[in-house]
């Protein structure tokens, strides 16, 4: 079954662009209502592995490295 998350992120990614990444602004608001950083990065990492489009890619690498100011080493 596929992560609450995916879904949130499947939709942000429709409404991306290289220079507007929604993925990354879905991702902050999800820490804000109090999920766990590590949990969402971690559902950020498996779409990432899901992808095919470069484009699509390289939104979800993005969103990955800005939100990695919030992960922990």
């Amino acid at each position: 079954m596929a992560h609450p998350f995916e879904k949130m992120f499947d939709k942000a990614l429709e409404k991306s662009s290289l220079e507007h990444n929604e993925v990354f602004v879905v991702a902050e608001k999800l820490l804000e209502k109090g999920y766990r950083a590590e949990e969402i990065g971690e559902v950020l990492k498996k779409l990432e592995k899901t992808l095919i489009q470069d484009e699509d890619i390289e939104v979800i690498k993005e969103a990955l490295e800005e939100f990695s100011q919030y992960l922990e080493d």
